[in-house]
């Protein structure tokens, strides 16, 4: 029923506990796709060695060179056709009933709505050190983010839902697939497509630990004076740059599903789209009448000093 979908980039150092805690799972009715984005260490050679111990579970899926980790998901979201995907980080670890716990609020959710509306499910996750000591019980509390602020007008400048804790179903893999070059992470583009689309259920448990190192492409730092004196000292160019892939995002999620989405969603794609082509002060209204905030009042603060 399940496909997941995991990406590896030199990634030797914590794979192997990923994928034991995936084998693990009370809920064993899987598959487990890996593509890796251009390793130099002996990450293929233990993806190897798994698929040979597992061939009915894990499935190598062949690249070519060098990717990103969008566009490693990207290839791996094109190659699954299963009923149901889920995304593994390579350093994380499972919780033994993430897949049960997930796929029953799923089901849950297509009893609530349809199977054929584009439905994501997300959850909270434990903050974990390097050797998995835990430093937070809610990655989302950790951070300050509330999983309930999922609109699309929240999710345009800050996604909330992790792909490492997600479970989407075929109807909006299909309509979001492929992740185009412009998008931020197959995660941000997924949130939006169900956002705009179908629905985001959260479900309020940690299903994983999540480990802090420093070779993390997207880290977690705990929200508090630490965090806004580094996001201050990183300065308004920075941020400048950050906001700038936000409009780039959405601006190509506007092209591909302009005569899909409907009005209120339309003319708030269309108003964010065009926000660097305005005023200071035609950026500060198309702000507050669509209702685009992040999570935080020095976020926010934060992002109005960055565009005005």
């Amino acid at each position: 029923m399940i496909d997941i979908l995991l990406a590896t980039y030199n990634s030797s150092r914590y794979l192997q506990e990923q994928i034991d805690s995936i084998l693990r799972q009370d809920n064993q009715d899987w598959h487990l796709l890996i593509r890796d984005g251009g390793s130099a260490d002996n990450t293929c050679q233990i993806v190897a060695e798994y698929c040979q111990k597992y061939p009915d579970k894990i499935i190598q899926i062949p690249s070519d060179g060098q990717a990103s980790a969008r566009e490693n998901y990207s290839a791996l979201l094109d190659a699954t056709d299963a009923p149901y995907i889920m995304f593994a980080d390579h350093d994380d670890i499972w919780l033994p009933d993430k897949i049960a716990r997930t796929l029953s609020e799923m089901a849950n959710a297509e009893k609530s709505f349809s199977s054929t509306l584009p439905l994501l499910v997300f959850t909270d996750k434990l903050v974990a050190d390097e050797n998995m000591h835990v430093l937070s019980k809610s990655f989302l509390k950790y951070q300050n983010l509330n999983p309930l602020k999922t609109s699309l007008n929240y999710l345009l400048v800050q996604n909330i839902p992790s792909g490492c804790t997600m479970l989407i179903n075929r109807a909006l893999a299909d309509l979001a697939r492929p992740v185009p070059a412009t998008a931020i992470m197959h995660d941000h583009w997924l949130a939006l497509t169900a956002a705009a689309f179908g629905r985001i259920i959260y479900l309020g448990i940690p299903t994983m630990m999540y480990r802090q190192h420093s070779n993390n492409v997207l880290g977690a730092s705990q929200y508090g004076i630490k965090y806004l004196m580094r996001k201050a000292l990183e300065g308004k160019r920075k941020g400048k740059i950050r906001f700038h892939h936000n409009i780039v995002q959405a601006t190509a999620f506007f092209a591909r599903f302009k005569g899909k989405l409907d009005e209120k969603n339309a003319t708030l794609l269309a108003d964010f789209s065009r926000l660097e082509h305005c005023s200071r002060s035609e950026r500060y209204r198309t702000l507050i009448k669509n209702h685009i905030y992040k999570n935080g009042i020095c976020r926010n603060i934060g992002m109005f000093v960055i565009l005005f």
